[in-house]
């Protein structure tokens, strides 16, 4: 059954972007005027020279069923069998899936908007004829209790790897164009998919390199930021994945296994060892190269990895004030008043109370390599540093002019404040930290419209700088897709 395409709200790596009330009712009006109701119409796709059909809003069930394979030439099902596959498209859904398949009664011609929608499903008995590289399927939209059927009318023009799909309400001769579909090209299946450079998700650096020996052996190099380093690793293929070993933290062998996400590498390092060491056992990378670069094992990683021991030495330490904290043994610095300490019972912790604080995540968000700890509350809450064995308030929400929240950008956390208090108007401030008490950049951005001056439009601004629109949404779009928020109102 054709389904009315709904318009969904926007998310990205499952965070919402901000909306924002003008940029909405813009994109709102593009995407309505696209969707015309689940069936995009474009006369200047129409058919021609389409097989003479009458409109034929009724029918007999006898005549749905009826089979109309004896009117199509066995070289017009030999074109079917080149079809085979499946065929994706764009959908206000997401991914479409357009299939064509040999089954024991013929050939099945599905289209799917979604996994739990559909335009039709189709098999061969609606085939009407095949001709000039087109499918013409005349589909029983709806069968009523007395026999009579309701139609709707397809047209699938095809060329190598592409279909270009087609509808009418009531024939083939009034058939607009509806989407355009390309064939879904396999997964690579041979062992060197795994070979290449993937870059890490912390740090937007390369971290990961694995080569395939000529003795279908493979070099793993793993590099986890300020943690550790593996430049000795050694793998081969097995059921479970890419299974390797590499020397560990304490001089012992660990084992681990890499898994492909399509272009994602998802690397598990296995041992009770490893967990008490790093706490964390899997870590994911995004494909970047089939072209590895790696080296021979570096003179430099004994070097290389004790500094990255130091370095989580420092943040069990800071982990430690942070729980101090946590479990009221440990007071922490007022960020405007040195002088000035607070305490966790100083915060209204009621979780039954819409405006109280939570504990949320530790995070590295002054890029220091060592986590903050994030209180969830209002307008953001607040961030807790641990340094020079105290515990510092290191941002605080302040507001409805000073909402806290922080994101990834350019490869680093940045700490956000929003304002969006008043209509016609969102001001944003961004900061980016190497330590807590060492700011590097700064970033200002917004939006503005002056209703006294309406003929103006929206004025849009980066760092005091008037910007186009274009370049605003692509900014927003970037920076908003990575937010995290931890405001509670």
């Amino acid at each position: 059954m054709v389904q009315s395409i709904l318009l969904k709200g926007r998310h990205v790596n499952g965070k919402s972007v901000m909306k924002k009330a003008v940029m909405a009712t813009i994109l709102g009006a593009a995407l309505l005027t696209l969707s015309s109701c689940g069936k995009a119409k474009n006369s200047e796709y129409a058919q021609t020279n389409v097989p003479s059909s009458t409109a034929q809003p009724s029918g007999s069930t006898s005549e749905v069923q009826k089979t109309r394979e004896d009117n199509i030439a066995g070289s017009d099902l030999a074109e079917l069998e080149h079809l085979t596959g499946e065929y994706e498209y764009l959908s206000d859904y997401g991914t479409g899936k357009l299939m064509i398949q040999k089954s024991s009664g013929g050939y099945d011609i599905s289209d799917y908007e979604s996994e739990s929608s559909y335009r039709f499903l189709a098999d061969s008995s609606n085939i009407e004829t095949i001709e000039n590289n087109r499918i013409y399927v005349k589909y029983p939209e709806q069968v009523f209790s007395d026999d009579t059927v309701n139609f709707s009318y397809y047209v699938l023009e095809y060329s190598t790897d592409e279909i270009n799909v087609y509808y009418g309400e009531a024939g083939f001769e009034e058939a607009q164009f509806l989407y355009h579909a390309t064939k879904k090209t396999e997964v690579r299946t041979d062992v060197y998919e795994y070979e290449g450079e993937y870059n890490s998700y912390d740090v937007d650096e390369p971290a990961l390199e694995i080569k395939k020996n000529d003795d279908a052996t493979y070099q793993i190099q793993i590099d986890l930021f300020r943690l550790w380093a593996f430049y000795d690793g050694a793998g081969k293929i097995t059921e479970e994945g890419l299974e390797f070993t590499a020397t560990g933290p304490g001089g012992n062998e660990m084992n681990g296994v890499i898994k492909l996400e399509e272009d994602i590498a998802v690397v598990t390092i296995f041992g009770q060892e490893w967990l008490d060491f790093a706490g964390l056992s899997e870590y994911r990378f995004y494909k970047t190269s089939d072209v590895p670069n790696i080296d021979a094992f570096p003179e430099n990683q004994q070097e290389s990895n004790i500094q990255d021991a130091a370095d989580t030495g420092s943040q069990a330490a800071a982990d430690e004030l942070l729980d101090a904290f946590i479990n009221g043994l440990a007071d922490a610095v007022d960020f405007e008043d040195s002088a000035s300490t607070f305490s966790m019972s100083d915060l209204n912790m009621n979780s039954e109370e819409g405006d109280a604080y939570s504990i949320g995540e530790k995070v590295d968000l002054d890029n220091d390599g060592e986590n903050e700890l994030i209180i969830n509350g209002p307008y953001g809450g607040i961030y807790l540093d641990a340094r020079d064995d105290k515990v510092y308030e290191f941002a605080a929400g302040e507001g409805t002019v000073l909402i806290l929240s922080y994101t990834y950008y350019n490869g680093a956390v940045w700490i956000m404040y929003s304002n969006r208090s008043s209509a016609g108007f969102e001001f944003y401030h961004m900061e980016k930290f190497e330590g807590a008490d060492n700011i590097t950049a700064e970033m200002n951005f917004g939006e503005e419209f002056d209703p006294n001056n309406a003929e103006a439009g929206i004025k849009y601004t980066l760092n005091g700088a008037e910007i186009s629109y274009d370049e605003y949404t692509e900014l927003c779009s970037k920076i908003f897709a990575a937010e995290v928020n931890t405001n509670i109102i």
